[in-house]
């Protein structure tokens, strides 16, 4: 507070935040539209473009068990309000094809690695009534054939938030823990890869980025949630499955 010319000064509550795969594409939009009105690290092989953002830089020739401990280290006693994963990838192939296993270790690395990595971070560093927010997939509510390795890697990832947030979770009190579930973002390495889709159907990036400002400022859905991201027609819903 303070006064000036007899009009009270609010001064904005800024959260501390924490995003893992900051310089992802949507890490990229996430970092931009959170860094504006927030205190943001973001942890990623490289430095975010965003300005006033703290930067922590992992390598992808060491474990992630030896990333982990690095970030750890260089964050001290650091503490957040909110930690999002927003790292992943995507792989297609069936059982089948022959890039089966380099696929699915692919996709445990950059998908599943990255979630459990973020959540452990947040174990040690989440204020008590943090928010953990991971990035889970649509499709891997069902069979995901084509797309195998994806699919066991994002369905792993729902079951780490059911997981996270039953009793005896190993997370600091009252954290509420949940996870984003796009269809199909829209991305320039999704645009590249499928230029004759129906862009109107997927979901822009700062329409996620808004929703994960919204639930670590105000409210946010009940603990254990996957929530199912769907845009037809350039509207987009989000759906508690």
């Amino acid at each position: 507070g303070g006064w000036t010319g007899g009009i009270p000064i609010q001064k904005n509550k800024m959260s501390s935040i924490l995003v893992y795969g900051g310089c992802g594409q949507l890490g990229s939009a996430i970092v931009a539209l959170l860094s504006q009105t927030n205190n943001v690290v973001c942890v990623d092989a490289s430095d975010s473009s965003s300005e006033n953002v703290r930067s922590i830089k992992i390598d992808f020739s060491l474990s992630t068990e030896e990333n982990t401990n690095n970030v750890l280290n260089e964050l001290g006693d650091t503490q957040f309000d909110a930690v999002v994963c927003a790292a992943g990838g995507w792989t297609g192939g069936d059982i089948g094809s022959d890039n089966i296993f380099k696929g699915l270790n692919q996709m445990w690395n950059c998908n599943l690695l990255s979630a459990v990595a973020a959540s452990h971070i947040a174990s040690k560093t989440l204020k008590e009534g943090g928010k953990l927010i991971l990035t889970g997939a649509h499709a891997a509510l069902s069979g995901t054939p084509g797309m195998i390795a994806y699919g066991i890697t994002k369905s792993a990832t729902h079951h780490l938030v059911k997981s996270l947030s039953t009793e005896g979770n190993g997370l600091p009190e009252n954290t509420s823990v949940m996870a984003i579930l796009p269809v199909t973002l829209d991305t320039e390495t999704n645009r590249q890869g499928m230029p004759n889709a129906n862009f109107a159907d997927w979901t822009k990036l700062d329409v996620v980025a808004n929703k994960i400002l919204e639930w670590i400022t105000d409210s946010s859905p009940a603990s254990g949630t996957l929530v199912s991201v769907i845009t037809k027609d350039n509207v987009t819903e989000f759906i508690e499955n």
